[in-house]
């Protein structure tokens, strides 16, 4: 049985255990750096662009985001949730108006969220997700910084994503009645 010393463990280990017999380290070795390396910001940020693009191309909705954005969102958020306000070391990409629902993949349309609100929230509305499970008073600024990204007014904005709000209930209602009756 043919062996090889993996140069990152130095330990001697067969073939087997590499991924082919030109790889210097062996798989272990090459699974945790590539974890480290994952866990990097700008990889995070890189994996969240590539994600969010391939997810409009599934729903054919607008894009016009650029990594340079997606990295700016994360440099933005330093580390913090923008929902919680709680550092996390994994954040993702949270679409305000969710791209299955029409959202556009833009930059006014994006937040930097921790994964756990990201999956809570769900398809669901942004400002129902936010008052219900978040104080309140998060909303405001949330809302006043998309619509600085997208050079919208406050107001304006507001009444976009409420009346958004408004028609996922609607349809939420519509379902259960549909159940009931």
């Amino acid at each position: 049985m043919q062996t090889k010393i993996c140069t990152r463990c130095e330990a001697e280990k067969p073939i087997t255990e590499y991924y082919n017999d030109e790889r210097y380290y062996c798989i272990d070795c090459e699974r945790e750096t590539s974890r480290e390396r994952m866990a990097l910001p700008n990889n995070k940020a890189r994996m969240a662009y590539r994600n969010a693009c391939m997810t409009a191309k599934k729903f054919s909705v607008y894009s016009d985001l650029t990594y340079d954005d997606v990295e700016y969102l994360f440099k933005l958020a330093n580390g913090r949730c923008a929902y919680t306000g709680i550092e996390s070391d994994n954040l993702s990409l949270e679409h305000v108006i969710p791209m299955s629902k029409g959202g556009p993949n833009t930059i006014s349309n994006l937040l930097v969220v921790d994964l756990t609100a990201n999956k809570r929230k769900g398809e669901g509305s942004a400002l129902e997700f936010i008052e219900s499970r978040y104080d309140p008073y998060t909303v405001t600024p949330l809302v006043r910084l998309l619509a600085a990204r997208g050079n919208r007014e406050y107001r304006e904005l507001y009444d976009e994503l409420y009346e958004y709000q408004r028609q996922e209930s609607n349809e939420l209602y519509r379902k259960i009645l549909a159940k009931i009756g």
